[in-house]
């Protein structure tokens, strides 16, 4: 781009965070949501009619994934001048994959043992193991849109959704939207892709209105990503709003709190604007918690939601296939007594994940990354050529 100048071997300016409670209370309450609403699958009476638009949770994990991948790239990109591609992969990798796999080979063999196996299950696993799950799913003719995915693997779309918009993002993010790039053509562009997004889904679900399709692929949702990108920008450059961010943080949160008491994801709000207040709101959010003066911020600093947070992404793999496990070898127990068990089931196994396949292979990623940050440093002392990484200006 015409803008754009050769990123300089020194440092740039550049904000950077560490540990942020809030952002683990947000995925905390996110979870818990979406958790609350897939009860249907447990309890007689729906508990969709307890939080009916739960799925507005999930653009919280969407903006808030935009924003801390965005932020960690640029950050990356002004104290080395480049971004390592292959290192940026191998976090992803390590982080996801291992957890996921497992959690799947279970559900499948679950299924198979007993005589649940449906005619779709091997293009099921195929296509979450893959991350293109969404566009399975999104590929049923039904007219209500109803899901290809076999049971415990309806939720996984929105990780193959992420996974799909990352393949491509850091790429855009070497070449296009640099840490160099001026702030106002980074605005100009990703407002216009958002724009473009969301006017997308409008006309689709004006022409179709198969909510189910246009709600989980990646072209007609990634904007919330993309918001949070946005932020990502702003905050790392130091120039997001601060003026007014307490009041339009308590705003967003009466907005996101309507959305989900008086929406449903088949709502035709939510397709004709209703997606775009809520990232907004939870783009505001994110900013008034890191601007650390919003009181609001104390609810998402909670410690069990913070703890729930932190074990989020397991505790999300593993629900909805512990609630259909259950439901299957229901023995007539009451309500209360099927929502525990389901519950403690899912607990133990996000706690196992956790301690045995995710906080060992995080361990060993920091490690990897470490060993490349030395031979960085050696080879710069030595005066020699750097490792192969993509250049970013």
């Amino acid at each position: 781009m015409a803008e754009e100048e050769q990123l300089p071997s020194a440092p740039l300016p550049s904000r950077s965070f560490g540990q942020v409670p809030g952002f683990d209370g947000i995925r905390g309450a996110a979870v818990l949501t979406i958790v609350i609403a897939h009860m249907v699958v447990l309890l007689p009476v729906h508990a969709l009619l307890v939080i009916p638009g739960a799925t507005a949770s999930l653009d919280a994990f969407f903006v808030l994934s935009g924003f801390l991948i965005s932020a960690l790239l640029l950050k990356e990109q002004a104290k080395r001048g480049t971004i390592g591609a292959i290192p940026f992969y191998r976090r992803r990798v390590l982080r996801l994959l291992p957890a996921l796999y497992v959690m799947v080979l279970a559900t499948a063999l679950f299924a198979y043992f007993t005589h649940q196996w449906q005619h779709t299950e091997t293009q099921s696993i195929f296509s979450v193991v893959f991350y293109y799950s969404n566009y399975y799913s999104a590929s049923d003719p039904s007219p209500f849109g109803l899901p290809k995915l076999t049971i415990g693997f309806q939720h996984l779309w929105s990780l193959s959704l992420e996974e799909q918009f990352y393949v491509f993002w850091p790429w855009i993010t070497i070449v296009l939207l640099t840490i160099r790039t001026r702030l106002r053509t980074v605005v100009i562009v990703l407002l216009s892709l958002i724009a473009l997004v969301a006017f997308h889904r409008f006309l689709l679900f004006q022409d179709t209105h198969r909510w189910w399709q246009i709600l989980i692929r990646t072209d007609t949702r990634a904007d919330a990503i993309l918001w949070g990108a946005l932020v990502a920008h702003l905050w790392i450059r130091g120039k997001e709003p601060k003026r007014g961010i307490r009041v339009a943080a308590l705003v967003a949160s009466v907005y996101l709190l309507g959305c989900l008491f008086l929406t449903t994801e088949y709502s035709p709000f939510v397709f004709w604007g209703g997606f775009i207040g809520i990232d907004v709101s939870c783009a505001v959010i994110l900013l008034a918690i890191l601007d650390g003066r919003w009181i609001g911020r104390h609810v998402f600093e909670f410690r069990p939601l913070v703890a729930l947070g932190l074990v989020s992404y397991g505790f999300y793999l593993w629900h909805l296939p512990v609630f259909f496990a259950v439901a299957h070898y229901d023995a007539h127990w009451n309500d209360v007594v099927r929502v525990v068990v389901a519950l403690s089931i899912t607990l133990a196994l996000t706690l196992l994940s956790w301690f045995l396949i995710e906080q060992p292979l995080m361990r060993w990623s920091k490690k990897l990354s470490a060993k490349d940050e030395a031979r960085r440093t050696a080879r710069s002392a030595a005066g020699g050529p750097s490792e192969p990484v993509v250049g970013a200006g």
